[in-house]
């Protein structure tokens, strides 16, 4: 398995530090720049508007041209995050245009090289239930935590409307089965993210992908390799689940497509967790590791939502560092083989 990183940008310091701290693979977001982040606060804001609409398809040249820049830094760009629009989320007229585009990214992102493209499926994220604990981990690290009662009756947004989960699922089956194909013919994976926080509705909006139930219900509504799983072991144990046992169940099917390797304790499952260092979480992350090995995973292995370190620069450095560094490590002492 490749040691990975999602990117904000392909700025040449994100990359060349990167490449120094052992990162392998990167993956890219849905829009590129070449400058770097000025800022990544440690709770995302809150989503005021529904979804935004769908952008123009990509370019399968300018797709190979940013992968050739990543690769001159020693990098692979294996990955690339692909935007679903309110139009599809929400079941709004205009989502069988934008249904046509996301087909047409797939098929640039297969002609450019890319592995993995990863989605998420969801119209409102429930980021007001975060809230920052400066200095609340270990050591008086920066930590993150979320509440559910923080969002309980809040009330829908104008804009949005109520959406119940049949419907959102009614959605999800017609995205599944218009972009599964494509990614079929392309030759790359599919990969949803599971909602993450997996709260049941916010603000009127349910959230379909929230149970390792609903990602076993995805993966055979279209019954396809290239319809897969961006599993999130945090996710995982915030849903309460066993996430070794999930991973060698979606690894003997063939339906991981990456992975965010990370860690919580939970004080109530889909309710109250606190975001953690990888080796001072509730999940056993040595036996994810163990499993991973066991199940052949040889796609992307990334951490996710590291905590905050006293003298770290602001979008944490130091934080992403350390957890690549137990990252290899893991991989080292699991790997089989002298």
């Amino acid at each position: 398995m490749a040691i990975g990183k999602e990117v904000g940008d392909v700025s040449d310091t994100t990359l060349r530090f990167l490449r120094q701290i052992g990162v392998e693979h990167v993956g890219l977001p849905a829009q590129t720049s070449t400058e770097p982040a000025r800022s990544r606060p440690l709770v995302p804001p809150p989503q005021e508007e529904p979804a935004g609409s769908q952008p123009p398809p990509w370019d399968g040249a300018v797709l190979r041209g940013l992968r050739d820049r990543v690769e001159r830094f020693g990098l692979v760009a294996s990955a690339i995050a692909l935007p679903v629009s309110g139009n599809v989320l929400l079941g709004r007229p205009g989502a069988d245009a934008d249904l046509a585009a996301i087909r047409r990214s797939i098929e640039a992102a297969g002609r450019a090289g890319f592995e993995v493209v990863t989605y998420s499926f969801s119209a409102l994220r429930a980021s007001e239930g975060y809230r920052p604990l400066e200095d609340h981990g270990r050591g008086g690290a920066h930590v993150r935590s979320f509440d559910a009662s923080r969002i309980e009756g809040l009330p829908p947004l104008s804009s949005v409307g109520r959406h119940g989960k049949d419907e959102l699922w009614d959605r999800l089956r017609g995205f599944l089965r218009a972009a599964v194909p494509a990614a079929e013919a392309a030759g790359v994976r599919l990969a949803v993210h599971p909602n993450d926080p997996p709260v049941a509705e916010f603000r009127g909006v349910a959230q379909p992908v929230r149970t390792l139930d609903d990602l076993k219900r995805l993966i055979a509504t279209v019954d396809s390799p290239a319809n897969s799983v961006y599993l999130d072991t945090g996710v995982l144990t915030e849903m309460g689940e066993d996430a070794p046992a999930a991973i060698r169940w979606l690894g003997e099917r063939d339906r991981l497509g990456a992975v965010h390797f990370r860690n919580v304790h939970v004080e109530v499952p889909f309710q109250r967790y606190i975001e953690t260092f990888l080796d001072d979480g509730d999940c056993d992350m040595p036996a994810c590791m163990r499993a991973l090995q066991g199940i052949g995973y040889a796609g992307m292995l990334e951490p996710d939502h590291t905590p905050g370190i006293h003298g770290d620069t602001f979008d944490t450095w130091i934080g992403w560092a350390f957890a690549i560094g137990q990252i290899i490590a893991l991989r080292s002492a699991t790997a089989e083989g002298p």
